[in-house]
Protein backbone atom coordinates (compact mmCIF):
# COMPACT_ATOMS: atom_id res chain seq x y z
CA UNK A 1 0.00 0.00 0.00
CA UNK A 2 2.81 2.42 0.94
CA UNK A 3 4.61 1.58 -2.31
CA UNK A 4 1.44 2.35 -4.29
CA UNK A 5 0.99 5.70 -2.55
CA UNK A 6 4.64 6.54 -3.16
CA UNK A 7 4.36 5.60 -6.84
CA UNK A 8 1.19 7.63 -7.32
CA UNK A 9 2.66 10.62 -5.50
CA UNK A 10 5.76 10.32 -7.69
CA UNK A 11 3.68 10.18 -10.88
CA UNK A 12 1.59 13.18 -9.91
CA UNK A 13 4.48 15.18 -8.49
CA UNK A 14 6.63 14.53 -11.55
CA UNK A 15 3.84 15.49 -13.93
CA UNK A 16 2.87 18.57 -11.96
CA UNK A 17 6.46 19.71 -11.54
CA UNK A 18 7.21 19.09 -15.24
CA UNK A 19 4.04 20.84 -16.36
CA UNK A 20 4.58 23.72 -13.97
CA UNK A 21 8.18 24.06 -15.11
CA UNK A 22 7.03 24.26 -18.71
CA UNK A 23 4.23 26.62 -17.72
CA UNK A 24 6.62 28.76 -15.73
CA UNK A 25 9.11 29.04 -18.60
CA UNK A 26 6.20 29.97 -20.86
CA UNK A 27 5.01 32.47 -18.26
CA UNK A 28 8.44 34.14 -18.13
CA UNK A 29 8.61 34.14 -21.91
CA UNK A 30 5.25 35.93 -22.11
CA UNK A 31 6.20 38.37 -19.34
CA UNK A 32 9.28 39.48 -21.24
CA UNK A 33 7.60 39.66 -24.65
CA UNK A 34 4.26 41.19 -23.67
CA UNK A 35 5.40 43.87 -21.22
CA UNK A 36 4.05 44.48 -17.71
CA UNK A 37 0.63 45.96 -18.62
CA UNK A 38 -0.29 43.43 -21.35
CA UNK A 39 1.06 40.67 -19.13
CA UNK A 40 -1.35 41.96 -16.49
CA UNK A 41 -4.25 41.46 -18.91
CA UNK A 42 -3.04 37.92 -19.53
CA UNK A 43 -2.82 37.21 -15.79
CA UNK A 44 -6.25 38.64 -15.05
CA UNK A 45 -7.90 36.64 -17.85
CA UNK A 46 -6.38 33.34 -16.72
CA UNK A 47 -7.24 33.92 -13.06
CA UNK A 48 -10.81 34.94 -13.92
CA UNK A 49 -11.55 31.89 -16.08
CA UNK A 50 -9.80 29.43 -13.75
CA UNK A 51 -12.33 30.39 -11.09
CA UNK A 52 -15.04 28.76 -13.23
CA UNK A 53 -13.32 25.40 -13.71
CA UNK A 54 -14.79 24.07 -10.44
CA UNK A 55 -18.23 25.19 -11.64
CA UNK A 56 -17.80 22.84 -14.62
CA UNK A 57 -16.66 20.10 -12.26
CA UNK A 58 -19.18 20.85 -9.50
CA UNK A 59 -17.52 18.39 -7.16
CA UNK A 60 -18.03 15.44 -9.51
CA UNK A 61 -14.35 14.45 -9.58
CA UNK A 62 -14.26 14.16 -5.79
CA UNK A 63 -17.54 12.25 -5.88
CA UNK A 64 -16.02 9.81 -8.39
CA UNK A 65 -12.86 9.47 -6.30
CA UNK A 66 -14.90 8.67 -3.21
CA UNK A 67 -17.48 6.32 -4.75
CA UNK A 68 -15.45 4.49 -7.40
CA UNK A 69 -12.52 3.89 -5.03
CA UNK A 70 -15.04 2.00 -2.86
CA UNK A 71 -17.10 0.40 -5.68
CA UNK A 72 -14.97 0.19 -8.87
CA UNK A 73 -17.52 -2.06 -10.59
CA UNK A 74 -19.79 0.99 -11.06
CA UNK A 75 -17.47 2.79 -13.50
CA UNK A 76 -19.65 2.19 -16.58
CA UNK A 77 -22.83 3.26 -14.79
CA UNK A 78 -21.34 6.49 -13.43
CA UNK A 79 -19.40 7.49 -16.54
CA UNK A 80 -22.29 7.26 -19.01
CA UNK A 81 -24.44 9.46 -16.77
CA UNK A 82 -21.79 11.96 -15.75
CA UNK A 83 -20.66 12.82 -19.30
CA UNK A 84 -23.83 14.74 -20.29
CA UNK A 85 -23.97 16.35 -16.86
CA UNK A 86 -20.35 17.49 -17.17
CA UNK A 87 -21.06 19.02 -20.59
CA UNK A 88 -24.05 20.95 -19.23
CA UNK A 89 -22.00 22.23 -16.29
CA UNK A 90 -19.25 23.31 -18.70
CA UNK A 91 -21.77 25.39 -20.64
CA UNK A 92 -22.96 27.00 -17.41
CA UNK A 93 -19.37 27.73 -16.37
CA UNK A 94 -18.44 29.26 -19.74
CA UNK A 95 -21.41 31.57 -20.05
CA UNK A 96 -21.31 32.32 -16.32
CA UNK A 97 -17.78 33.69 -16.74
CA UNK A 98 -18.86 35.93 -19.60
CA UNK A 99 -21.91 37.21 -17.73
CA UNK A 100 -19.87 37.99 -14.61
CA UNK A 101 -17.33 39.86 -16.72
CA UNK A 102 -20.15 41.98 -18.17
CA UNK A 103 -21.65 42.52 -14.70
CA UNK A 104 -18.27 43.75 -13.37
CA UNK A 105 -18.11 46.30 -16.17
CA UNK A 106 -15.18 44.82 -18.06
CA UNK A 107 -14.42 46.25 -21.49
CA UNK A 108 -15.64 44.54 -24.65
CA UNK A 109 -12.06 43.60 -25.45
CA UNK A 110 -11.65 41.94 -22.05
CA UNK A 111 -14.95 40.07 -22.49
CA UNK A 112 -13.66 38.89 -25.87
CA UNK A 113 -10.46 37.60 -24.24
CA UNK A 114 -12.52 35.79 -21.61
CA UNK A 115 -14.61 34.19 -24.35
CA UNK A 116 -11.57 32.97 -26.28
CA UNK A 117 -9.62 31.59 -23.35
CA UNK A 118 -12.75 30.16 -21.70
CA UNK A 119 -13.24 27.70 -24.57
CA UNK A 120 -10.61 25.46 -23.02
CA UNK A 121 -13.09 24.59 -20.23
CA UNK A 122 -14.87 22.11 -22.55
CA UNK A 123 -11.99 19.76 -23.50
CA UNK A 124 -10.42 20.19 -20.06
CA UNK A 125 -13.60 19.07 -18.32
CA UNK A 126 -13.92 15.93 -20.46
CA UNK A 127 -10.30 14.89 -19.97
CA UNK A 128 -10.27 15.35 -16.23
CA UNK A 129 -13.59 13.60 -15.71
CA UNK A 130 -12.08 10.50 -17.32
CA UNK A 131 -8.90 10.99 -15.29
CA UNK A 132 -10.90 11.02 -12.07
CA UNK A 133 -12.16 7.47 -12.78
CA UNK A 134 -8.60 6.31 -13.34
CA UNK A 135 -7.41 8.14 -10.21
CA UNK A 136 -10.10 6.33 -8.20
CA UNK A 137 -8.52 3.06 -9.34
CA UNK A 138 -5.16 4.52 -8.20
CA UNK A 139 -3.89 4.74 -11.80
CA UNK A 140 -2.45 8.24 -11.57
CA UNK A 141 -0.16 7.87 -14.60
CA UNK A 142 -2.99 8.76 -16.99
CA UNK A 143 -3.63 12.06 -15.27
CA UNK A 144 0.12 12.64 -15.30
CA UNK A 145 0.10 12.21 -19.07
CA UNK A 146 -2.81 14.65 -19.44
CA UNK A 147 -1.10 17.28 -17.32
CA UNK A 148 2.25 17.11 -19.12
CA UNK A 149 0.89 16.72 -22.66
CA UNK A 150 -1.58 19.57 -22.28
CA UNK A 151 1.01 21.99 -20.95
CA UNK A 152 3.61 20.96 -23.54
CA UNK A 153 1.21 21.62 -26.42
CA UNK A 154 0.20 24.99 -24.97
CA UNK A 155 3.88 25.88 -24.56
CA UNK A 156 4.79 24.98 -28.15
CA UNK A 157 1.79 26.70 -29.70
CA UNK A 158 2.17 29.76 -27.49
CA UNK A 159 5.83 30.29 -28.32
CA UNK A 160 5.10 29.92 -32.05
CA UNK A 161 2.19 32.38 -31.91
CA UNK A 162 4.21 34.97 -29.95
CA UNK A 163 7.22 34.73 -32.26
CA UNK A 164 4.87 35.16 -35.22
CA UNK A 165 3.61 38.32 -33.45
CA UNK A 166 0.01 37.16 -33.53
CA UNK A 167 -2.51 39.10 -31.40
CA UNK A 168 -3.19 38.33 -27.74
CA UNK A 169 -6.54 36.76 -28.62
CA UNK A 170 -4.76 34.05 -30.65
CA UNK A 171 -2.33 33.42 -27.79
CA UNK A 172 -5.32 32.83 -25.51
CA UNK A 173 -6.57 30.20 -27.98
CA UNK A 174 -3.60 27.93 -27.19
CA UNK A 175 -5.40 26.62 -24.08
CA UNK A 176 -8.32 25.30 -26.11
CA UNK A 177 -6.13 23.87 -28.87
CA UNK A 178 -3.69 22.11 -26.52
CA UNK A 179 -6.40 20.60 -24.32
CA UNK A 180 -8.40 19.47 -27.37
CA UNK A 181 -5.52 17.30 -28.59
CA UNK A 182 -5.26 15.62 -25.16
CA UNK A 183 -9.03 15.11 -25.12
CA UNK A 184 -8.90 13.34 -28.49
CA UNK A 185 -6.26 10.94 -27.12
CA UNK A 186 -8.46 10.14 -24.11
CA UNK A 187 -11.49 9.77 -26.37
CA UNK A 188 -9.83 7.17 -28.60
CA UNK A 189 -8.08 5.30 -25.77
CA UNK A 190 -10.95 5.28 -23.24
CA UNK A 191 -12.15 1.78 -24.13
CA UNK A 192 -8.73 0.16 -23.79
CA UNK A 193 -8.26 1.95 -20.45
CA UNK A 194 -11.41 0.36 -19.04
CA UNK A 195 -13.58 3.45 -19.47
CA UNK A 196 -16.61 2.53 -21.61
CA UNK A 197 -18.06 5.77 -22.94
CA UNK A 198 -21.79 6.34 -23.01
CA UNK A 199 -24.34 9.14 -23.02
CA UNK A 200 -27.31 8.56 -20.75
CA UNK A 201 -29.41 11.43 -19.44
CA UNK A 202 -30.66 10.02 -16.16
CA UNK A 203 -32.51 12.80 -14.33
CA UNK A 204 -32.79 10.81 -11.11
CA UNK A 205 -29.06 10.06 -11.08
CA UNK A 206 -28.21 13.66 -11.96
CA UNK A 207 -30.37 14.93 -9.12
CA UNK A 208 -28.82 12.47 -6.68
CA UNK A 209 -25.26 13.23 -7.83
CA UNK A 210 -25.71 16.99 -7.56
CA UNK A 211 -27.30 16.62 -4.14
CA UNK A 212 -24.18 14.75 -3.02
CA UNK A 213 -21.58 16.77 -4.93
CA UNK A 214 -22.80 20.32 -4.30
CA UNK A 215 -20.91 20.45 -1.01
CA UNK A 216 -17.69 19.34 -2.76
CA UNK A 217 -18.43 21.97 -5.41
CA UNK A 218 -19.03 24.71 -2.88
CA UNK A 219 -15.74 23.96 -1.13
CA UNK A 220 -13.79 23.63 -4.39
CA UNK A 221 -15.22 26.82 -5.88
CA UNK A 222 -14.37 28.68 -2.68
CA UNK A 223 -10.85 27.19 -2.67
CA UNK A 224 -10.14 28.16 -6.28
CA UNK A 225 -11.51 31.70 -5.92
CA UNK A 226 -9.68 31.97 -2.59
CA UNK A 227 -6.38 31.10 -4.28
CA UNK A 228 -6.75 33.83 -6.91
CA UNK A 229 -8.90 36.43 -5.15
CA UNK A 230 -5.89 38.61 -4.34
CA UNK A 231 -4.77 38.66 -8.00
CA UNK A 232 -8.28 39.40 -9.28
CA UNK A 233 -8.80 42.22 -6.78
CA UNK A 234 -5.42 43.73 -7.67
CA UNK A 235 -6.65 43.73 -11.28
CA UNK A 236 -10.00 45.30 -10.41
CA UNK A 237 -8.64 47.83 -7.90
CA UNK A 238 -5.18 48.68 -9.23
CA UNK A 239 -5.20 47.91 -12.96
CA UNK A 240 -3.21 45.92 -15.50
CA UNK A 241 0.29 47.15 -14.58
CA UNK A 242 0.09 46.12 -10.93
CA UNK A 243 -1.64 42.88 -11.90
CA UNK A 244 1.38 42.07 -14.05
CA UNK A 245 3.76 42.74 -11.16
CA UNK A 246 1.74 40.82 -8.58
CA UNK A 247 1.07 37.93 -10.96
CA UNK A 248 4.79 37.54 -11.67
CA UNK A 249 5.47 36.94 -7.96
CA UNK A 250 2.37 34.86 -7.27
CA UNK A 251 3.22 32.47 -10.10
CA UNK A 252 6.05 31.01 -8.02
CA UNK A 253 3.63 30.17 -5.21
CA UNK A 254 0.98 28.81 -7.57
CA UNK A 255 3.55 26.53 -9.21
CA UNK A 256 5.11 25.17 -6.03
CA UNK A 257 1.90 24.35 -4.15
CA UNK A 258 1.07 21.68 -6.71
CA UNK A 259 3.70 19.50 -5.01
CA UNK A 260 1.70 19.12 -1.76
CA UNK A 261 -1.54 18.94 -3.74
CA UNK A 262 -0.16 15.88 -5.53
CA UNK A 263 0.52 14.14 -2.21
CA UNK A 264 -2.97 15.01 -0.96
CA UNK A 265 -4.59 13.66 -4.14
CA UNK A 266 -2.56 10.44 -3.96
CA UNK A 267 -3.67 9.94 -0.35
CA UNK A 268 -7.36 10.65 -1.01
CA UNK A 269 -8.48 7.10 -2.00
CA UNK A 270 -6.59 5.67 1.01
CA UNK A 271 -8.17 8.28 3.30
CA UNK A 272 -11.62 7.38 1.99
CA UNK A 273 -11.09 3.70 2.89
CA UNK A 274 -9.37 4.28 6.23
CA UNK A 275 -12.09 6.66 7.36
CA UNK A 276 -14.49 3.72 7.23
CA UNK A 277 -12.12 0.92 8.25
CA UNK A 278 -9.38 2.20 10.60
CA UNK A 279 -9.61 5.74 11.96
CA UNK A 280 -6.60 5.26 14.26
CA UNK A 281 -4.41 4.43 11.27
CA UNK A 282 -5.85 7.45 9.46
CA UNK A 283 -4.71 9.65 12.37
CA UNK A 284 -1.16 8.33 11.99
CA UNK A 285 -1.20 8.86 8.21
CA UNK A 286 -2.49 12.40 8.71
CA UNK A 287 0.18 13.30 11.29
CA UNK A 288 2.98 11.90 9.13
CA UNK A 289 1.59 13.70 6.09
CA UNK A 290 1.55 17.04 7.92
CA UNK A 291 5.12 16.54 9.11
CA UNK A 292 6.37 15.65 5.64
CA UNK A 293 4.60 18.62 4.07
CA UNK A 294 6.03 21.03 6.66
CA UNK A 295 9.57 19.77 6.07
CA UNK A 296 9.09 19.94 2.30
CA UNK A 297 7.89 23.54 2.50
CA UNK A 298 10.86 25.00 4.38
CA UNK A 299 13.56 24.78 1.66
CA UNK A 300 11.19 26.30 -0.92
CA UNK A 301 10.16 29.14 1.39
CA UNK A 302 13.69 29.99 2.56
CA UNK A 303 15.02 29.96 -1.00
CA UNK A 304 12.33 32.38 -2.19
CA UNK A 305 12.64 34.68 0.84
CA UNK A 306 16.42 34.98 0.68
CA UNK A 307 16.66 35.15 -3.10
CA UNK A 308 13.54 37.14 -3.99
CA UNK A 309 15.37 40.07 -5.64
CA UNK A 310 17.76 37.85 -7.54
CA UNK A 311 14.97 35.51 -8.63
CA UNK A 312 12.70 38.28 -9.94
CA UNK A 313 15.58 40.04 -11.67
CA UNK A 314 16.87 36.92 -13.41
CA UNK A 315 13.49 35.53 -14.44
CA UNK A 316 11.46 38.58 -15.41
CA UNK A 317 13.97 41.41 -15.80
CA UNK A 318 14.43 44.83 -14.21
CA UNK A 319 10.96 46.08 -15.16
CA UNK A 320 9.48 43.59 -12.66
CA UNK A 321 11.77 44.34 -9.68
CA UNK A 322 8.91 45.93 -7.71
CA UNK A 323 7.55 42.39 -7.36
CA UNK A 324 10.56 41.19 -5.27
CA UNK A 325 9.20 42.22 -1.83
CA UNK A 326 5.85 40.69 -2.80
CA UNK A 327 7.56 37.36 -3.50
CA UNK A 328 9.35 37.47 -0.13
CA UNK A 329 6.06 37.98 1.73
CA UNK A 330 4.19 35.35 -0.29
CA UNK A 331 6.94 32.86 0.53
CA UNK A 332 5.78 32.93 4.16
CA UNK A 333 2.34 31.85 2.99
CA UNK A 334 3.93 28.96 1.08
CA UNK A 335 4.63 27.09 4.34
CA UNK A 336 0.97 27.47 5.29
CA UNK A 337 -0.21 26.44 1.81
CA UNK A 338 1.74 23.17 2.16
CA UNK A 339 0.23 22.09 5.47
CA UNK A 340 -3.26 23.34 4.55
CA UNK A 341 -3.77 20.96 1.61
CA UNK A 342 -4.06 17.78 3.69
CA UNK A 343 -7.06 18.55 5.97
CA UNK A 344 -9.36 18.43 2.93
CA UNK A 345 -8.86 14.65 2.64
CA UNK A 346 -10.27 14.10 6.13
CA UNK A 347 -13.00 16.71 5.89
CA UNK A 348 -14.32 15.58 2.49
CA UNK A 349 -14.50 11.94 3.57
CA UNK A 350 -16.37 12.76 6.76
CA UNK A 351 -20.16 12.63 7.28
CA UNK A 352 -19.68 16.04 8.92
CA UNK A 353 -18.33 17.48 5.67
CA UNK A 354 -21.27 19.82 5.10
CA UNK A 355 -20.87 21.26 8.60
CA UNK A 356 -17.45 22.52 7.54
CA UNK A 357 -18.81 24.66 4.70
CA UNK A 358 -19.70 27.69 6.88
CA UNK A 359 -16.18 27.62 8.30
CA UNK A 360 -14.68 27.46 4.81
CA UNK A 361 -16.80 30.48 3.93
CA UNK A 362 -15.52 32.29 7.04
CA UNK A 363 -11.93 31.59 5.92
CA UNK A 364 -12.71 32.96 2.46
CA UNK A 365 -14.39 36.07 3.87
CA UNK A 366 -11.41 36.76 6.14
CA UNK A 367 -9.13 36.75 3.09
CA UNK A 368 -11.57 38.85 1.06
CA UNK A 369 -11.87 41.46 3.83
CA UNK A 370 -8.09 41.57 4.26
CA UNK A 371 -7.69 42.10 0.49
CA UNK A 372 -10.31 44.86 0.37
CA UNK A 373 -8.70 46.59 3.35
CA UNK A 374 -5.02 46.18 2.46
CA UNK A 375 -4.90 46.45 -1.36
CA UNK A 376 -6.29 50.02 -1.62
CA UNK A 377 -3.84 51.13 1.11
CA UNK A 378 -0.69 49.12 0.38
CA UNK A 379 -1.24 47.92 -3.20
CA UNK A 380 0.47 44.62 -4.08
CA UNK A 381 2.31 44.46 -0.74
CA UNK A 382 -1.07 44.52 0.98
CA UNK A 383 -2.35 41.77 -1.32
CA UNK A 384 0.57 39.53 -0.31
CA UNK A 385 -0.04 40.06 3.42
CA UNK A 386 -3.75 39.35 2.89
CA UNK A 387 -2.80 35.92 1.50
CA UNK A 388 -0.59 35.21 4.54
CA UNK A 389 -3.42 36.22 6.88
CA UNK A 390 -5.95 34.07 5.05
CA UNK A 391 -3.71 31.00 5.13
CA UNK A 392 -2.99 31.44 8.84
CA UNK A 393 -6.72 31.61 9.53
CA UNK A 394 -7.19 28.50 7.39
CA UNK A 395 -4.53 26.59 9.34
CA UNK A 396 -6.43 27.16 12.59
CA UNK A 397 -9.92 26.53 11.18
CA UNK A 398 -9.00 23.42 9.19
CA UNK A 399 -7.13 21.61 11.93
CA UNK A 400 -9.62 22.39 14.68
CA UNK A 401 -12.27 20.76 12.50
CA UNK A 402 -10.09 17.80 11.48
CA UNK A 403 -9.12 16.84 15.01
CA UNK A 404 -12.73 17.16 16.09
CA UNK A 405 -13.62 14.61 13.37
CA UNK A 406 -10.77 12.23 14.18
CA UNK A 407 -11.54 12.15 17.91
CA UNK A 408 -15.02 10.72 17.28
Amino acid sequence: MIAKIAANTLFLSFSQISARLLGFIYFIFLARYLGVATFGIYNFTLAFIYNFIPVADFGLERLVLRDISREPEKISFYLARLLPLRFLLSLIAYFGALLLGIFLGQSLQQIFYLGIFGLFIFPYSFTYLLSSFLNAREKMEYMSFAVIAGQLLIFILGVIFVLLKLPLSVIFLTGFLGQSVVTLVFLFKAGSWGLPLGWIIDKKFISKSLSQSWAFAFLLILAVIYLRISLILVGLLKGDYYTGLYGSAFKFIEAIILVPQSLALALFPLSARLFLEDKEKLKRVYRKGLGILLLFSLPFALFLIIGSKLIIGLTYGQSYMAAAPVLAILSVSLILFFVNVLPGNIIQNSPQFKRFLPWALVNFLITLILCLFLIPRFSIIGAAWAVVGGEFAGLIINNLFVWKILKK
